[in-house]
């Protein structure tokens, strides 16, 4: 009876334990805090709007799919290809030449190529680019407001056509046109068996003006008449006589004052992105007051360079123009606006090119492409004919220019992209 006793004691002991383990309440566990700033994010997520969203979404798809595209192209054809090994090498150095015609963004040339051996190749050529140009536009400014510049022109540009026969536009054309060219060395590596694909590796050589723009010949009245009044304009700052023929001299207080109250006529390029100093002393050609301070012929009235004055202190240069002034050009001594690029002379080149038979009957007709990257050696410079760098001197470039000075900013390769047409001689 007892051990019968036990064994049923045990039974309901053990579905005890069951029932309890059952209705037990499970403790809670502490929460990850990855998973509490998941959980607030996406709890944030309606924040942003859905068309937001699936435009990201979509972007990103095909980014996505482009990659992979590129790399399953690439995969796919160096795959097919077997590679060289080098104890096969049958080519001896120097035992063909081969002539081409190029054209790209590097201009149109030629080529003179002849193989080291059946994987390296040397190339050598010249190219330059077509003087084609592109005209930009600048609006002509009087004064230093914008807002009150239109009707000040207007009435200026009556006066300037009675005073020089000129009519005025307040709109100046600039012609851009590339300048450069290069001589080019390169190496073409062909590891593959079938010599389709090529890598490329060299150096061009080239002039460092690459690029130039000049106002258009139709608006030389215009930057004309803007020196005339401009002259005028100092003229009656500084209190001289207009007109000097002799010994007798015309002076019109009233119109001084005119002259005074528009302002001087200017085109507003940009904004100075930091202060700018003399490079030379500027001295007062005739006694003048400039502010409460009168200065004889010949004084130094801003300073170039450092200087001590009267008490022994030390002074660096005097500031010409303030960081957020704006910068304004004004045509030269012969009434021409002007601006060149510049680049470095010598810039690395990496690419790759693919190549294959131009005529079926014909294997000594290739024709092949290149792709790949001029190394600038840093940002090429555009400078104006005052010699303000409207890349780094300057910043919120107005107009056509400033989108060009934008993609030179942040372009820091020059894209290459040739065509080749390839003839062998023997």
């Amino acid at each position: 009876m007892s051990l019968l006793s036990g064994c049923k004691g045990s039974k309901k002991t053990r579905n005890d334990q069951t029932f309890r383990r059952f209705f037990r309440r499970k403790k809670k566990k502490k929460p990850d805090s990855a998973k509490i700033h998941i959980n607030i994010w996406l709890s944030q997520l309606y924040l942003i709007p859905l068309q937001t969203i699936k435009t990201l979404i979509r972007s990103m798809k095909r980014r996505l799919l482009l990659l992979v595209s590129a790399l399953l192209l690439l995969t796919t054809a160096w795959a097919q290809e077997e590679i060289l090994p080098a104890s096969t090498y049958k080519q001896k150095a120097f035992q063909h030449l081969d002539i081409s015609l190029t054209s790209g963004t590097t201009g149109i040339g030629f080529d003179l190529s002849m193989p080291l051996n059946d994987v390296f190749s040397l190339r050598a050529g010249y190219a330059t680019m077509p003087h084609f140009s592109h005209a930009m536009h600048f609006g002509v400014q009087v004064g230093e407001d914008p807002a009150t510049s239109q009707s000040k022109f207007e009435r200026l540009a009556g006066l300037l056509e009675d005073f020089t026969g000129n009519k005025v536009d307040n709109v100046v054309d600039m012609i851009g046109k590339p300048t450069y060219w290069n001589w080019k060395l390169l190496v073409d590596v062909k590891p593959f068996h079938n010599k389709h694909w090529h890598f490329t590796a060299g150096i061009f050589a080239g002039n460092s003006k690459v690029a130039e723009a000049v106002n258009s010949i139709e608006d030389m009245p215009s930057t004309m008449a803007v020196n005339i009044y401009n002259s005028l304009y100092y003229k009656a700052v500084r209190g001289e006589p207009f007109v000097e023929y002799g010994e007798m001299s015309i002076y019109n207080q009233d119109v001084a004052e005119k002259f005074m109250s528009y302002g001087i006529m200017n085109i507003r390029m940009a904004d100075y992105k930091h202060d700018v100093y003399y490079d030379e002393d500027v001295v007062a050609e005739y006694d003048q007051f400039i502010g409460n301070k009168a200065y004889e012929e010949g004084d130094i009235i801003y300073h170039g360079s450092s200087w001590v004055d009267e008490d022994g202190v030390e002074h660096g240069p005097d500031i010409k123009y303030h960081k957020g002034d704006a910068y304004r050009m004004m045509p030269d001594n012969n009434s021409m606006l002007r601006a060149w690029a510049y680049a470095k002379r010598f810039k690395p080149y990496l690419g790759f090119g693919y190549g294959g038979q131009l005529l079926k009957k014909d294997p000594s007709w290739q024709v092949s492409f290149d792709c790949g990257a001029l190394f600038w050696g840093g940002t090429p410079r555009i400078v104006t004919h005052d010699g303000t760098d409207l890349v780094n001197d300057v910043e919120n470039v107005r107009g056509k220019v400033g989108d060009y000075v934008d993609i030179v900013k942040k372009f820091k390769v020059f894209p290459v992209l040739n065509l080749r047409i390839t003839k062998r001689i023997f």
